[in-house]
């Protein structure tokens, strides 16, 4: 079960990670010597947002058993890095699908752990 306190520490960590890496992406672009980061992709900010607000709605429902078994949750991880790189090559789509991760995850938890109960809590 994801306690209220969990999911309140959970979307802090994942603003501040968002704070983080803008911060860092600019302060790599104003520096000459380095190599810009690759632009970010809309597609693959949508697509992270998408993908993180699906598993963190079925990882708080505990559907197919993913947050009760270590194992499952190791093995649907692993399936999804796979075709994730298989189907989307490039560094811009990763970076964005990266990056709306960050959102997807804040937004859920923002809704689900500081507006409402977490979904199972109860």
């Amino acid at each position: 079960m994801v306690t209220r306190r969990r999911a309140v520490a959970e979307c802090l960590l994942s603003a501040a990670a968002l704070v983080v890496q803008t911060y860092s992406r600019n302060a790599l672009h104003r520096h000459e010597e380095y190599d810009d980061p690759p632009p970010l992709s809309a597609g693959g900010v949508f697509a992270g947002t998408l993908y993180q607000l699906a598993y963190l709605w079925a990882y708080d429902r505990d559907w197919g058993r993913m947050r009760s078994n270590s194992y499952r949750r190791l093995a649907y991880g692993l399936c999804v890095t796979t075709v994730k790189r298989r189907l989307f090559p490039s560094d811009e789509f990763r970076f964005g699908f990266g990056t709306g991760g960050l959102v997807g995850s804040i937004l859920y938890r923002f809704w689900y752990g500081v507006l409402r109960p977490v979904p199972g809590s109860a």
